[in-house]
């Protein structure tokens, strides 16, 4: 599939509906009235350096499935990655481990472990972390103009308040290019944790074509469907859980007529490693990158 899809980003969807709240639209069942817009961004900033910091200190498996299909959901072709998945100031990298259920040659193991720790030492440049903290305020900024919540409601989700809001495309804006038309025609829900602002759930589908030049350079099809989950953990860490979704996309003159891609972490250890720690490892051992 030629394009790809940064599950990290989502993420910030969670973000966005905390700025996109309105009081006509925080209806619900309970006597107790929803959290205001200004309660709910203190409560993602206090939890957001808090949580970058927490996540350094794990360690988890990821596997990726990306299946070309047929019309019905039969698989033409699969192939599944195995990854080990730490974090590095906020950012996930992701170490390859196996393909198709086989484990990478001595070969192939030295260049993924070189290009980790050259992601490692990428991702704790403060320049570089400046510009990447840029860079995902400017896509804040497009989803806040792209999509609006309705219907805020109060759930239970594991025994925690959850906020769900219908999620859609605001019809007062016209989106420009791909990426915004994107978001601006995608339809369905969104979960928040009440108390820390980190996304639940997410699980949307594409209402209409996006074409990018008119279809010459991209399109993706209406009836494309996503859906993330995130895991909270007994520390209290928010981790990816569950990213998944099917549809079909042309990219230039390349037709997949139907994808299907499916990306779960799990067996998440703790580990006592830090972002510095991991920073020297690089350096001093400049062919090995496990945290």
């Amino acid at each position: 599939m030629a394009l790809r899809w940064n599950v990290k980003a989502l993420f910030w969807v969670g973000v966005v509906a905390l700025g996109n709240l309105s009081a006509a639209y925080a209806q619900t069942t309970r006597q107790t009235p929803l959290p205001s817009v200004v309660e709910l961004k203190q409560r993602v900033l206090a939890n957001l350096k808090k949580s970058q910091a927490e996540q350094e200190r794990y360690v988890c498996r990821t596997t990726s499935e990306n299946d070309i299909t047929n019309r019905n959901g039969n698989i033409k072709s699969r192939e599944v990655k195995q990854y080990d998945m730490f974090f590095v100031n906020g950012q996930e990298i992701h170490e390859l481990t196996s393909k198709n259920g086989k484990p990478l040659s001595a070969s192939d193991q030295k260049k993924e472990s070189e290009r980790v720790q050259q992601q490692i030492k990428k991702n704790s440049d403060e320049q570089y972390i400046a510009h990447r903290d840029a860079e995902n305020e400017k896509q804040l900024d497009v989803l806040l103009r792209m999509v609006r919540f309705t219907n805020g409601r109060r759930i239970d989700a594991g025994g925690r308040p959850t906020l769900l809001y219908d999620l859609s495309g605001d019809p007062n804006v016209r989106p420009k290019g791909m990426e915004e038309t994107f978001l601006h025609n995608m339809a369905g829900t969104i979960q928040i944790d009440e108390a820390t602002g980190e996304l639940v759930d997410l699980n949307a589908r594409l209402g209409h074509d996006v074409k990018l030049a008119g279809g010459l350079l991209a399109n993706l099809h209406k009836g494309f469907w996503i859906h993330v989950r995130q895991h909270r953990y007994p520390d209290g860490v928010w981790l990816t859980a569950l990213a998944e979704g099917t549809g079909d996309a042309r990219a230039a003159l390349f037709f997949h007529p139907y994808f299907r891609f499916k990306q779960e972490m799990d067996d998440c250890a703790l580990t006592t490693v830090t972002t510095t720690e991991r920073t020297a490892e690089v350096v001093e051992k400049p062919t090995t990158s496990k945290p």
